[in-house]
């Protein structure tokens, strides 16, 4: 367990040093959102600017008015796979490939001009030999399918958001700059597939290492017969994030008895940056190398426009607001990978060709229904369509939460919820939050989904985020 945790933090490491962004990534909420959810309902800055709409509202019960940051939002969080014993099994493997793997066949007693007598003694090979190779494809198979690692975090830059709102613009200005980072490790499986055509050939002309196909196999040692792997399967990491400046304008659109309508409009400026390092499992030494690898790689960045549009219902102790994330679905174009090493097969031509991010416009539902004091506060919020993150991982999420916003310096403030993933790896999170002195948030998430290390049962997730605000 401690090794594992000690490869986890040299992951965490390789996340936090990357310089990339992303304003709401759409898998790690920002602030005080992780518990409340992406719901408009006035408790923090966080919550006035993720539907465009909402900073509007503000400006109607309190007249002119500053917020800002110190830094509203820091955060962290990592998911993973079933991933217990994965970085022992991908050292162990990794060697069997370096190495070889040491067989037992039978000796060949027959005459080698013989037909019959070297047909026998070829299905001897493949007898002796499909055990191992069996057990090397499942391990693979299970590394591949659930033996992903991801770290992501996010934070606003300080001062960011700053929302500015007078009766001269008729609504409300909102600033904001902020940067988060993704990192994901996988396996990219390639089954190992032996081919006897031509052995008889080989056997015959006296060779003492016969080609297999994606298997050599050493005869040089009759005693001790040595197995070499020869295919593609693959380790990938790949990290991504965005450089994002947003500026948007919400003001109120309709008046009536009943309540009022707030619209807005928000323009976001991305600088995306991708890196991707592709080990092949022969070429491996260690999981140490993999982190190495990453570390050591470069960034490709490409830039585009992103628009988002929102409309805010708001009456006297209920809102309903709806929000379409990139309504132009930008989309950004990474170059493939330089695969010489490789035998030219799925995996090579997945790697090789360009990567291509496109962020999918989302459409966002929420709901909060306040007290008559609006102190209290029930939220829920759901992603009508899911989208991916830079990885490919779909994200559609659903959130529920109560909350207490205190009046008093002295007294915290609270919230409690639960988010659930309603795509992609389908994760189940309970989330907690507290407001201490009004102005300090601190909001962690836990997964109810587990897996087994070492013997013991971990959520498979967590997140944590911390941030400052001040108004006046």
């Amino acid at each position: 367990m401690e090794i594992c945790m000690k490869r986890l933090f040299c992951f965490l490491g390789l996340a936090v040093a990357v310089s990339v962004a992303d304003a709401a990534p759409v898998y790690h909420p920002p602030g005080s959102n992780l518990t409340s959810g992406d719901v408009s309902n006035g408790q923090s800055i966080m919550s006035d600017i993720t539907n465009p709409a909402a900073s509007a509202v503000q400006l109607k019960s309190d007249g002119a008015h500053v917020q800002f940051g110190l830094v509203s939002n820091i955060g962290i969080g990592i998911e993973y796979g079933q991933v217990d014993n994965v970085f022992d099994v991908i050292d162990e493997k990794a060697k069997a490939y370096s190495d070889g793997l040491t067989v037992s066949l039978p000796t060949f007693t027959g005459n080698p001009t013989n037909s019959t007598d070297v047909s026998q003694y070829i299905a001897a090979i493949q007898q002796a030999i499909d055990v191992p190779v069996a057990d090397i494809n499942s391990v693979l198979t299970t590394v591949a399918a659930d033996g992903y690692g991801k770290i992501f975090g996010s934070m606003n830059l300080p001062l960011m958001p700053i929302v500015v709102g007078n009766d001269f613009l008729a609504g409300v200005l909102v600033f904001d700059a902020s940067a988060s980072v993704a990192t994901k490790a996988v396996g990219l499986y390639d089954s190992i597939d032996i081919d006897f055509a031509d052995v008889q050939a080989q056997l015959l002309n006296g060779n003492t290492v016969l080609d297999l196909g994606e298997v050599d196999l050493d005869l040089s040692n009759p005693s001790a017969p040595i197995m070499k792997v020869n295919n593609d399967t693959t380790l990938l990491t790949r990290a991504a994030g965005v450089n994002e400046f947003a500026l948007g304008y919400s003001r109120q659109l309709f008046r009536h008895e009943a309540g009022d309508l707030f619209g807005g409009l928000r323009a976001k400026y991305y600088r995306v940056g991708m890196t991707q390092v592709a080990t092949r499992l022969g070429n491996l030494t260690d999981a140490a190398q993999l982190f190495q690898n990453a570390r050591d790689a470069s960034f490709n960045y490409d830039s585009n426009i992103g628009l988002d549009l929102g409309v805010l219902w708001v009456s006297g102790n209920y809102r309903l607001g709806a929000t379409m994330m990139n309504l132009n679905a930008p989309t950004f174009t990474f170059p493939g990978l330089d695969v010489s090493g490789y035998s030219g097969g799925p995996i090579a031509r997945l790697l090789a060709q360009d990567y291509v991010y496109k962020m999918e416009a989302q459409l966002k539902l929420e709901a909060a229904l306040f007290s008559s004091n609006r102190q209290w506060a029930i939220n829920a919020g759901l992603d009508a369509n899911a989208v991916p993150d830079p990885f490919g991982d779909d994200y559609q999420w659903m959130t529920l939460s109560a909350a207490y916003l205190t009046d008093g310096w002295w007294i915290p403030g609270a919230r409690v919820g639960y988010r659930a993933n309603l795509a992609g790896e389908e994760m189940n999170y309970v989330t907690l939050g507290v407001t201490l002195f009004k102005v300090f948030n601190v909001d962690l998430a836990m997964a109810l989904n587990e897996v087994t290390i070492n013997g013991n049962q971990v959520p498979r997730g967590a997140m944590l985020n911390m941030g400052l605000e001040l108004s006046f």
